[in-house]
């Protein structure tokens, strides 16, 4: 398969900034906003005073109760945001767009989760310098805006500033993505093989079968047609 879609160039380091940092230093200080709201044990606690209240996977309740913020993600942080805490929700509600110039802690928690899906759906590998820029400044702003909230030091603004212009290794990233190729060919060779073994067993199993019977017919009829009649 060729490689040149996902040569790296400006416009892909652009996305993978973006990428970073919404993985990064924006899920961070949301794990550290519901450190603030509820800690891990009185959380664990909550979700076992009410099991039904909250709607989430068995793998998502095995990491509450392992209590681990630093396992969570995006979603199942921003549910507990939203649902518990008091925090109050922004002018436009829980799960709505806020409006632009709205900087409540709601509000910049909306943000992050719809950062996380928009660019989670992106379908192009690459992104422009001035909508980096502006896309950039949204995310800075808003994680700043949070950090601000929780009155702790410039850790995750700092981040992103150094992810803004920090060095991204082209040729790690054609590495990667070689290697990414080379699995995902290896396991459809092997899925399309087990397939050709069950077809495979489903063709031979039924005509052995039919076979052995049918020897098994033909033998018992002939040996039963040649043995001699009692008294002749």
């Amino acid at each position: 398969m060729a490689l040149s879609k996902y040569d790296s160039t400006r416009g892909t380091t652009n996305l993978a900034r973006i990428a970073r940092a919404i993985l990064g230093p924006c899920t961070d200080v949301l794990r550290d906003v519901l450190t603030k709201e509820i800690t891990p044990p009185n959380l664990k606690k909550e979700l076992n005073k009410y099991p039904n209240k909250y709607r989430i996977s068995k793998h998502q309740k095995q990491v509450v109760k392992n209590g681990d913020y630093s396992k969570f993600d995006i979603s199942l942080l921003y549910m507990f945001l939203r649902n518990l805490g008091s925090i109050p929700e922004h002018k436009n509600k829980w799960g709505t767009d806020p409006d632009p110039y709205d900087k409540s802690v709601s509000a910049n928690i909306e943000r992050i989760k719809n950062l996380r899906n928009e660019w989670g759906h992106f379908t192009d590998l690459s992104l422009s310098d001035s909508d980096f820029e502006q896309h950039w400044k949204i995310i800075f702003q808003t994680v700043k805006d949070l950090e601000g909230y929780l009155g702790a030091t410039t850790v995750y603004q700092d981040a992103l500033n150094n992810l803004k212009t920090c060095c991204m290794d082209p040729n790690s990233i054609q590495a990667y993505i070689k290697k990414l190729l080379w699995v995902e060919q290896l396991v459809t060779d092997l899925t399309d093989l087990k397939e050709d073994v069950k077809q495979i067993k489903k063709t031979i199993e039924p005509s052995s079968l039919t076979v052995s019977v049918s020897r098994k017919i033909d033998f018992d009829y002939g040996h039963t047609a040649n043995k001699p009649k009692e008294g002749k």
